[in-house]
């Protein structure tokens, strides 16, 4: 019996545990506004329920200025909440929205007619005698601009339209209608409506929310009312919404000098630009969202310390040259950001301060330059910065000798480049006299960098 006493109490606390480990969430904040939606001013004293879920069922009222507020929510999933306001006198209004777990839930405006307030005709409002649907028109959206799915933010977006008879009268109760809203154009990620038939209410409003998917880009979504009997489809005009990316992902992270920059610019000069591109996607390749801030630093010269993301994901700063001269001449301009985690993301790219020419640096081989008659020989001519470094992108090296004499290439620049060899720090030419020249040949070597001249004579 004790062993079975002890078996129980071991099933008892691993229970007790796993019921520890579930996620306790706290209670959220709702808010909201009643107003009428003839004249767009505040309703007071509006009786507004939560009428779904049961367990979150709720009522309060509306304020002097419209206001209505439920101040512990207990979410502890992403579920459906429907919310209704009604006042005598008034049409009601509801709306089903997405409500998640520790997010504040800014409720769309409900909308309520005041029915004691006549029309030009002498009508009542909302009494739909003109027949049935005519029209469809948007009343209300929630957003139009949205963020893909987990990422936070704003996900969804409900909207209201209002369908109207042949005098432009609200529908009311007596001549409902369905009303079918589709997407007829989007990125393709999973975007949806929901629900996607409603059936008018007594102001002759449909409501429903758009969801966006995983995938950014510009939607497109329409409201469609089918009268078969008349041989009528009744659409209303496009909405246009547009849906961003998520947050930074390390593997959507790209930094870059600028294509219209060389890699090796004159650092000796102080002020010159170097446009430095960022691009960021999030994890689904997408542009992450605009306006997403990305810092900078670097170890050689100023550069601009932030900037903001585009539609594209992009952003661009400049690296401006100037001090600190960086280690080697190579400078360093790293990027970061953070992803959805808080979590800093870096990334970094190469600038090289090439220093300016100088006969210390310049090596001409071999130092002969006796020639017989029709005689030709090669020469190596080894050109770099102060750090062995490739001079600045676009310096021309020219060589000039006597009219007896003539040079394979006279001529060779400097390419964007941050590494030495051949055409970047070594340049090949070879000399061949003529079949009368004979002696010695005088050559002119001219490194035009920029801001600065240096011309060599061989033999000196």
């Amino acid at each position: 019996m004790k062993q079975n006493g002890y078996y129980f109490f071991l099933i008892l606390f691993a229970f007790l545990v796993l019921l520890s480990c579930e996620k306790i969430y706290d209670p959220i904040e709702v808010r909201g506004k009643v107003i009428d939606i003839d004249t767009s001013q505040p309703v007071s004293n509006a009786i507004v329920r939560i009428t779904s879920p049961a367990d979150l069922a709720a009522e309060t009222f509306s304020n002097e200025t419209g206001d209505f507020f439920f101040d512990e929510v207990a979410i502890d999933s992403v579920i459906d909440i429907t919310f209704m306001a009604m006042k005598e006198g008034y049409t009601t209004d509801q709306i089903t929205i997405l409500g998640a777990p520790e997010r504040e839930l800014v409720v769309p405006d409900l909308k309520l007619r005041d029915l004691t307030v006549d029309d030009e005709d002498g009508n009542g409002n909302g009494n739909g005698n003109g027949g049935g649907a005519a029209a469809i028109q948007l009343v209300s959206i929630g957003a139009t601009t949205l963020n893909i799915s987990e990422t936070g933010g704003g996900t969804s977006s409900a909207f209201s339209f209002v369908v109207l008879d042949s005098t432009e009268t609200p529908l009311g109760p007596n001549n409902a209608t369905d009303v079918e809203f589709r997407i007829t154009e989007g990125p393709g990620g999973g975007e949806s409506i929901s629900p996607a038939v409603v059936r008018t209410n007594e102001n002759g409003v449909a409501t429903s929310v758009i969801f966006a998917g995983n995938a950014a880009g510009n939607m497109k979504i329409e409201a469609k009312i089918e009268r078969p009997e008349h041989g009528l489809i009744i659409r209303s005009a496009p909405i246009a919404l547009t849906i961003h990316g998520g947050f930074p992902n390390a593997d959507h992270f790209s930094i870059a000098v600028n294509e219209s920059s060389p890699l090796n610019v004159p650092g000796y000069i102080v002020g010159v630009r170097v446009p430095i591109d960022v691009l960021l996607g999030d994890k689904f390749s997408n542009p992450v969202k605009p306006e997403t801030p990305v810092y900078f630093n670097s170890n050689g010269g100023v550069i601009q310390g932030s900037g903001l993301t585009n539609e594209d994901g992009e952003v661009q700063v400049n690296l401006i040259t100037g001090n600190p001269q960086p280690p080697g001449g190579f400078a360093t301009v790293r990027a970061h950001t953070f992803d959805e985690n808080e979590t800093e993301l870096s990334n970094e790219t190469i600038v090289l301060f090439s220093g300016p020419p100088n006969a210390s640096y310049v090596d001409l081989s071999p130092m002969n330059f006796n020639f017989s008659p029709e005689q030709r020989r090669s020469y190596t001519l080894r050109v770099t910065d102060s750090n062995g470094n490739p001079l600045a992108a676009g310096t021309n090296i020219s060589i000039e000798t006597e009219d007896d004499v003539e040079i394979s290439t006279d001529s060779f620049t400097v390419p964007s480049t941050l590494s030495t060899g051949r055409n970047r720090t070594e340049f090949n030419f070879s000399v061949t006299a003529s079949d009368e020249f004979s002696g010695t040949v005088n050559l002119e070597i001219t490194i035009s960098a920029p801001g600065v001249t240096l011309e060599l004579f061989y033999p000196e």
